[in-house]
């Protein structure tokens, strides 16, 4: 009666683990869904290319822009572009974060 019970329990547990591997076999992903990923991929990484080439040439142009006003000896200018990034950039960091955390991209905070 004991050889019974066990193969019994054997026989069910064997079955239960059938079902486990069943349940949890993983499709292969088809053509149209990888390229699918791929081309959503790539218009987020264009997309991402193109605010950082305009962030680029903005911060270019305040550059410039921050030469020729001390070129021309206006102090008062340069102090108020001064205090306006003082205030504009953690604003500005804090809003890209948020953004970046929203989209689950990887950050990197440079630490």
């Amino acid at each position: 009666m004991k050889e019974g019970n066990e193969k019994d329990w054997i026989d069910r547990l064997m079955h239960d683990m059938k079902k486990l591997e069943d349940a949890h076999q993983a499709e292969a992903p088809r053509q149209y869904e990888l390229m699918h990923t791929l081309t959503q991929f790539k218009r987020q990484r264009k997309k991402a290319w193109m605010r950082e080439l305009a962030i680029f040439i903005f911060t270019a142009l305040i550059i410039l822009a921050t030469y020729f006003v001390v070129s021309l000896r206006v102090p008062v200018v340069f102090l108020w572009v001064q205090i306006i990034a003082f205030i504009a950039i953690p604003i500005i960091y804090t809003a890209e974060k948020k953004r970046r955390r929203s989209l689950s991209e990887v950050l990197d905070d440079g630490f």
